[in-house]
């Protein structure tokens, strides 16, 4: 393997990849985003993941090898199976399996068999791995607290793409900034704890992009507090960047977030963020530094937060120059996949 400064290192691995994901997610998202940077670095790769149409054309469109698999629990005997056929054809260096279900459906097959968990999983699925890979170090303490060797346990983050070029998304505006925020509406985001902070403001704009089962009682609440005005759905966008490029803060609430792509999104597009001190929050951002962090469900610090960069824009452009310096350093596809290349190079040897 050789590597230079300018590009990502080169490999004549051969992975062989399951992934059982939904439609929507960020494990699901950055599977994509890796198997597609592993696909300019030489490495032979074939994908075996629950059908999703769209996702296997973007997947294809990148010339990568991707099968169906249904991944089911039902047939899981069946499923194993023909896993195992695929992954005697391909002969593989290495195995890599994502989440719970492709995970316990992936047998073995005397290949070394690594695991990427991207939240803190019940381990009974992860019996059967050689090497688990964790990307928070939380999730590694967690892993190692619980009986996992620890020099089988490997921690590795995610990467977001360059997000300072491309389309800006062009949403409703009106007196004072545009807050962003994105992600599954869902009980563990905690846009409800953001409207209530962002009602607090005077003035500005408030994006919320994504789908989930909150979406109802998120509109009752904005139309209580009497901002639907001020307040924008935009529904699951595909391009989460181009949201943040038209923004200018970029908040992450969470109740619950082991990683926070979002969090590194707004960095990779040098946007201020703000964010709840969950994991990923605490994994990312330094307060102060390149981003801050608030308590979990404090409306009030949130409100002073939001409000806090909004009137000073000096701090806001500290903040977003230091969250750029952090995914330069540590969050860029660049260095991600040379990581990760590096440790797959080395269980497969």
């Amino acid at each position: 393997m050789t590597t230079s400064p300018s590009s990502t290192p080169r490999t004549d691995l051969r992975l062989f990849q399951t992934m059982a994901g939904a439609s929507h997610g960020g494990a699901e998202l950055f599977f994509e985003r890796l198997a597609i940077a592993f696909q300019g670095t030489g490495m032979t790769q074939q994908l075996m993941i629950k059908p999703d149409s769209d996702r296997m054309s973007r997947l294809r469109a990148a010339g990568l090898d991707v099968t169906g698999c249904g991944f089911s629990p039902i047939l899981a005997p069946l499923h194993r199976r023909r896993i195992a056929a695929a992954i005697r054809r391909a002969a593989p260096d290495v195995v890599l399996s994502w989440m719970n279900r492709a995970t316990i459906l992936t047998p073995p097959t005397g290949c070394p068999h690594v695991a990427r968990l991207g939240g803190f999983y019940n381990l009974k699925y992860y019996r059967g791995c050689d090497w688990l890979v964790a990307n928070t170090r939380d999730i590694a303490d967690y892993l190692i607290a619980e009986g996992v060797p620890k020099d089988r346990v490997h921690h590795q983050i995610n990467f977001v793409p360059d997000g300072t070029d491309g389309p800006v998304f062009e949403g409703r505006r009106g007196d004072g900034p545009v807050i962003a925020a994105l992600g599954r509406l869902h009980e563990n985001k905690a846009f409800d704890t953001l409207i209530r902070a962002f009602a607090a403001l005077p003035e500005g704009v408030l994006w919320l992009a994504g789908e989930g089962p909150q979406r109802s009682m998120l509109g009752d609440l904005v139309d209580e507090l009497g901002v639907a005005g001020r307040v924008a759905f935009l529904g699951w966008q595909e391009d989460p960047q181009a949201v943040i490029r038209g923004a200018d803060i970029l908040v992450c609430p969470s109740r619950h977030e082991p990683f926070g792509n979002v969090i590194a999104e707004g960095m990779a597009c040098g946007k201020p963020v703000i964010s709840t001190r969950t994991n990923g929050g605490r994994e990312l951002i330094e307060d102060g530094v390149n981003g801050l962090l608030v308590p979990v469900d404090d409306t009030a610090s949130m409100a002073d937060a939001i409000a806090g960069l909004i009137a000073d824009t000096a701090l806001a452009a500290r903040l977003a120059e230091g969250g750029r310096a952090c995914w330069q350093a540590s969050l860029s596809p660049r260095k991600v996949t040379g990581d990760w290349i590096a440790f797959l190079e080395r269980v497969a040897g």
